[in-house]
């Protein structure tokens, strides 16, 4: 069917590929799906299908891991520290408060699922907090030293209250 500049192209191609099926053109000739094993088709370089591709990059490990990462390029970014107390030693307990309106939660999901450019913009919006210290910016008027309970008290309160809830077992 073809004619002209095209036909002349094909007669000084080394081999004739209109004989060739669709099926046995790949990018890469000899690779396999890094999943299955299966022989890659077509303009396939690494995966054989979607499902080969989800096992790899959308299961819980490699999840973790790409938040996990993520979380260390923002935290490296916004000083890997508390910005009130200091507090540097457990990546867990570092988390990010919303001084600016907040678009989206950056916890780990959050963070393994979008794109580093959205994280790293949504981040600017934030502070870096210790757990303690975020919980004492929500929750002000838990402060023991405002409250007429003194901590010795309220251990006892809470020792009365286990003992409740044992006895009711």
């Amino acid at each position: 069917n073809l004619t002209g500049f095209a036909c002349r192209l094909l007669d000084k191609w080394p081999i004739d590929i209109r004989n060739i099926s669709r099926e046995d053109v790949v990018m890469n000739k000899f690779s396999n799906c890094i999943v299955c094993k299966a022989k890659l088709k077509g303009r396939q370089t690494k995966y054989c299908s979607i499902s080969c591709k989800t096992k790899i990059l959308q299961s819980y490990p490699a999840q973790k891991k790409r938040g996990l990462l993520r979380k260390l390029e923002v935290l490296d970014s916004l000083g890997g520290k508390c910005s009130v107390c200091g507090y540097s030693k457990n990546v867990a307990a570092l988390t990010f408060h919303h001084v600016k309106q907040k678009g989206f939660k950056l916890d780990m999901r959050s963070i393994s699922n979008r794109t580093l450019k959205a994280i790293q913009t949504e981040a600017q919006r934030c502070t870096l907090l210790c757990q303690n210290c975020h919980a004492e910016i929500h929750n002000p008027s838990l402060n023991l030293d405002s409250m007429s309970i003194k901590p010795a008290a309220l251990t006892a309160e809470l020792r009365a209250h286990r003992k409740i809830i044992k006895e009711l077992k």
